[in-house]
């Protein structure tokens, strides 16, 4: 999100436009793009996002600063979908989708749509979302970049299982999963007995290659970067509050999409507390990442921080969840106000678009 003046009174660093009263063009301002299963249509043919969910409050976030905001939604009739857009015009489309047709590795391809409709729209493009899909070439374009990066390996779906001769333990997960999909403790691996039996165990329930990776020890770091020149923003990181033996030492599948879960072990975000040294390094390893990796807009860095200083890129988030609390109460970006953060993305994507950037 692209710094300007500041709107007095708000902190924020973003000048927004209010709501306008003058309805005499037709053209829709905004028009959110949003993944078919995220609601239904209302007797009058309007698309009604789900009550409470992270679409209902974009809608709300951009009614309250533009006057003309349609609802898309996205399913398997594409010529619907391209006709609907058309019929709107928009200015720009907010593109809130996930997957096409329950695939998640598609996401890209939506992206690529709007491309070759010449719309406007917020969000990393096609080729960064590829780029970040893949977590084993997304860690060797950043690494080539001069981000530190655990070293990894990938087998494919049908290759024999053998660690070529990285250190245990390793980390194991589909190499283009999502989500954390697939993620546990079990992913964890510390022999070559619990290697073979882990991707066994993910080769069983999907058709995808898996990558190992160097188990980093040390603290999760999360980082909210805004903007495309970019302004990175203060570190969040995860703390398990318990300290039985079997509480979870990094982030899963469960930590993410399991409340109950997350109590059990008293699990929680809060700003991390760095050195401005380490502050820098985060800052540069983000822009670096958020530039070779083709991102756009917003996104979300996945760092681990050794206790010995040592931080180390996993995975960028392009067009990240935008639920109010997505990493803790009340935090989504940090230091941005949600009211303003909607918004504010889509008038950073509109200040490329006219700056030429793609």
């Amino acid at each position: 999100m692209v710094r300007t003046k500041r709107n007095a009174g708000t902190g924020t660093g973003y000048n927004l436009p209010m709501a306008r009263s003058n309805t005499k063009h037709k053209r829709c301002d905004v028009a959110m793009l949003v993944d078919a299963e995220t609601g239904e249509r209302n007797m009058s043919g309007r698309f009604v996002p789900d009550r409470g969910s992270t679409e209902e409050r974009v809608l709300e976030s951009l009614r309250a600063r533009y006057p003309r905001v349609g609802v898309v939604p996205f399913g398997p009739d594409i010529a619907a979908t391209m006709s609907e857009l058309k019929r709107l015009k928009p200015r720009i489309v907010f593109n809130l989708t996930e997957w096409f047709d329950s695939d998640r590795k598609l996401d890209h391809a939506i992206a690529g749509l709007l491309e070759m409709m010449k719309l406007r729209y917020t969000g990393t493009g096609p080729v960064g979302m590829q780029l970040c899909r893949d977590k084993a070439l997304s860690k060797q374009i950043a690494a080539a970049a001069g981000v530190d990066v655990p070293r990894c390996f990938t087998l494919e779906r049908d290759e024999r299982i053998e660690n070529p001769g990285l250190l245990f333990p390793l980390i194991v997960k589909p190499q283009f999963g999502d989500g954390s999909d697939e993620i546990g403790k079990a992913s964890l691996v510390r022999t070559e007995r619990e290697l073979r039996t882990r991707v066994r165990s993910i080769r069983s329930r999907i058709d995808e290659a898996v990558v190992c990776e160097e188990y980093i020890p040390g603290r999760d770091i999360f980082v909210g970067v805004l903007g495309n020149q970019p302004r990175v923003l203060a570190p969040l990181e995860m703390v398990v509050g318990s300290r039985k033996a079997s509480a979870p030492t990094f982030v899963t599948y469960r930590i993410k999409h399991d409340g109950s879960y997350r109590t059990k072990w008293r699990v929680r975000y809060r700003r991390a507390v760095l050195p401005k040294s380490l502050l820098r390094k985060i800052a540069e390893f983000s822009r670096k990442a958020f530039r070779v990796l083709k991102l756009r807009d917003y996104a979300r860095l996945d760092f681990r921080l050794t206790d010995d200083g040592r931080l180390v890129f996993i995975e960028a988030n392009p067009n990240p969840d935008l639920t109010p609390h997505t990493l803790g109460r009340n935090v989504c970006f940090v230091g941005i106000e949600y009211r303003n953060l909607i918004p504010g993305i889509v008038e950073t994507a509109r200040k490329r678009y006219r700056s030429g950037a793609k």
